[in-house]
This record gives structure tokens, C-alpha cells and sequence, in this order.
């Protein structure tokens, strides 16, 4: 009976694995579509890229929390939803938005394949299709953003960089790192809460060269594609809490966060931080 559960499970993962493999084939050139559900696309917009999964119950507070920014151009928010269980949820806060503010429109997908953050780059490289260049905000469900907080995060942005709340300067593994301060030179930088210039992604090696086994570690893989090119990661001071931090996925990512930072750095010992 074990060997046919240890069987049904290693069945269970190849096939997760090639879904996932098949939809970024299909969608890595950002050829697909997404949903208007209020407003529309606006040229001169700020995208807010958030990539939804856990916690469905957090949405109103999310629209409510980016609908109240101040001192930001309009913002463009583009939902990747990975749990399609939850796509009511979603729909019933758009419905629900009592006022738009800042939010100029909302664009929304629903997969039928889990795969995690990296969603938000396809999301990025269907936004270049379309012309876009400059910024995009990156932001997690589980932040809890005050009003400056968008304003304050943009306000140091540069081409070719990564600016972010969640930024250390690591050492000789991903769990040894050094807190800095605003402005300062990252050698990591999160995809949470981060503005990252759109060009991330014109790197074709950036959807073919990540393996699957580390597809959930899209944050290391963002700021290694970054140091690759030369571009600059820094620190970004905007105050924000983190709220249902047990259902990150991260958590069972611990040891193979520390992996896959050896598996980066071995292939590009000349960027290894110090």
C-alpha cells in the first residue's frame, strides 16, 4: 500500500510539474488575456502586479488599502488568482468597492495551475507586449500598506533596478544577511512590496532557465536575473505589517531556499556576496 501511495504521489508531482512546464510555454510571451472587472487599462497608469492564492478573505481590505493611495499616478491592478476555488471571492470585492480612488482599472486571471509568484512576471511580459515601459509594484496579500505607501516606494525608482521593503545584503547563504537601511545596496530584494523596472523580463533566460524544482522561489530568482544584468538592488523604506503569515507557501520552501541559493551562485561564483 505505501509503494502505490509513494507511486500515486510521484505520478501526482510530474503531472503538477508539466502543467506548470505547458503553461509557461504558452504564456511566457505574455500571449493571453485577462479580465477587465472595473475600470480599464489606462496608458498612463502604474501597474500593481499581485499574484493571489491563500487568502481570499484579505481582497476588500487590498482594494480598500490601494484605493486610498496618495501622491501616485493612477493604478493599473493586474490579479493572476493561482486558486480558481476563489475566484467568487475575488469578483464579490471588485463588486464590492465602495470607492475607486486611486484604482484606474482592474484586470484579472484565473489559472487552473498553481505556480506561485512567478505569475507576476508573465503578468509583467504581457504588460511589455503591450507597450509598457517603466515601473511595476510588486505586492503580496498578506501586506498591510498605508497610504504612502506606493508614493514612497516609487519615489527612488531608476531603469534598471529593484527597489524593495523586504531587501538585505546576504553573505555566504540566503538565511545569512544584513539588515540595511534605506537606500542602500541590496544584493537580495523580495517580491513583496518591490518596484521593479518592466525590462525584468525581456530576458528570455528568465522564463526558460528557471528548473521547476525552484519555480516558488521567484524572489531569489528576481534578484539573481538582476545581478546577472548589472542592474541595482537597494533597499525601500514604506512602512507596511504583515498579517497570516502561517499560510505563506514559504514555509515549506525553507532548506530549498538555502539550496537554491547554492545552485545560483555555483553557476556565477563571481556574484556570490560576501
Amino acid at each position: 500500500m505505501r509503494r502505490i501511495r509513494r507511486f500515486g504521489a510521484r505520478v501526482a508531482r510530474r503531472t503538477a510539474r508539466a502543467r506548470r512546464t505547458l503553461l509557461l510555454r504558452r504564456t511566457q510571451h505574455g500571449r493571453f488575456g485577462m479580465r477587465v472587472l472595473a475600470g480599464g487599462p489606462d496608458a498612463d497608469a502604474l501597474p500593481v502586479v499581485m499574484a493571489l492564492w491563500s487568502r481570499p478573505e484579505r481582497a476588500a481590505a487590498i482594494l480598500e488599502e490601494l484605493a486610498a493611495q496618495e501622491g501616485t499616478p493612477p493604478i493599473r491592478l493586474c490579479w493572476w488568482n493561482n486558486a480558481p476555488r476563489h475566484d467568487a471571492a475575488y469578483r464579490t470585492a471588485v463588486r464590492g468597492l465602495a470607492r475607486a480612488g486611486a484604482i484606474a482599472g482592474i484586470e484579472y486571471r484565473s489559472s487552473r495551475v498553481n505556480i506561485g509568484g512567478l505569475a507576476r512576471f508573465l503578468v509583467i511580459r504581457r504588460l511589455r507586449r503591450q507597450g509598457y515601459s517603466g515601473p511595476v509594484v510588486l505586492l503580496d496579500d498578506d501586506q498591510v500598506i498605508g497610504t504612502d505607501f506606493v508614493a514612497r516606494l516609487t519615489a527612488g525608482f531608476a531603469p534598471r533596478s529593484v527597489r524593495g521593503v523586504y531587501a538585505f545584503r546576504q553573505h555566504d547563504s540566503y538565511w545569512s544577511r544584513e539588515p540595511i537601511e534605506d537606500g542602500d545596496a541590496a544584493t537580495y530584494v523580495g517580491t513583496g512590496g518591490c518596484v521593479v523596472d518592466a525590462a525584468i523580463v525581456d530576458d528570455p533566460a528568465f522564463f526558460t532557465s528557471l528548473p521547476d524544482r525552484y519555480r516558488f522561489i521567484e524572489d531569489q530568482w528576481m534578484s539573481f536575473r538582476a545581478r546577472v544584468r548589472g542592474w541595482t538592488l537597494a533597499k525601500a523604506d514604506a512602512p507596511f505589517e504583515f498579517v497570516l503569515d502561517e499560510r505563506n507557501q514559504y514555509h515549506g520552501l525553507i532548506e530549498r531556499k538555502d539550496e537554491f541559493f547554492a545552485y545560483l551562485y555555483n553557476s556565477r561564483p563571481d556574484l556570490r556576496p560576501r
